[in-house]
């Protein structure tokens, strides 16, 4: 079965320019970066989107999630198991749960975004991208304060940050 799908993915490939690379499917190290460019650049177009129209485009979450979701698959025939494709949507779920707890001060398009991001970069590697998110977001935040441009009530959209934030995962942690 494994062999088979690495005939497929090879003979989709082969096309493309990244077959003049010497794209190795051993490890799926390679393949799992494809992924992490992608949905880096499915994050940029949605932070942009959530600036301009603070909303999530639903063409583009649908798009996020079709990506998690092959990643996930891909994941699968590599080097990860089940749980830890699961353990990875626990950050997403949460933003979820928060969302409809806070009848949505943190919108369902965060949440959902944080959800697919999860089988793409991994548990620990989305803590730590939500983490500098918050951080950025609260620096960003005491900014406008400072120089009077919002108010304590004033909100943000949060897919910018969590852009910046994975986007620094991506640079200091060399995934």
């Amino acid at each position: 079965m494994f062999e088979m799908f690495r005939w497929f993915l090879n003979w989709c490939l082969k096309p493309l320019p990244i077959q003049s690379l010497n794209l190795s499917l051993q490890d799926g190290y390679e393949v799992k970066m494809i992924f992490i460019i992608l949905m880096m650049l499915i994050l940029i177009i949605s932070a942009v989107y959530d600036i301009r129209n603070k909303t999530v485009s639903l063409p583009i979450l649908i798009i996020a999630g079709t990506i998690s979701l092959i990643c996930g698959i891909c994941q699968l025939f590599f080097n990860t198991t089940i749980y830890s494709e699961i353990y990875s949507l626990l950050p997403g779920a949460f933003f979820l749960a928060l969302s409809y707890l806070t009848k949505e001060q943190i919108g369902y398009g965060d949440g959902l975004m944080i959800l697919f991001i999860g089988p793409v970069f991994g548990l620990i590697n989305v803590l730590i991208g939500l983490c500098a998110a918050f951080v950025i977001s609260a620096l960003f935040s005491i900014a406008l304060l400072i120089f009077k441009k919002a108010g304590k009530k004033t909100s943000l959209p949060f897919l910018p940050f969590l852009t910046a934030g994975m986007g620094a995962v991506c640079v200091l942690c060399s995934i």
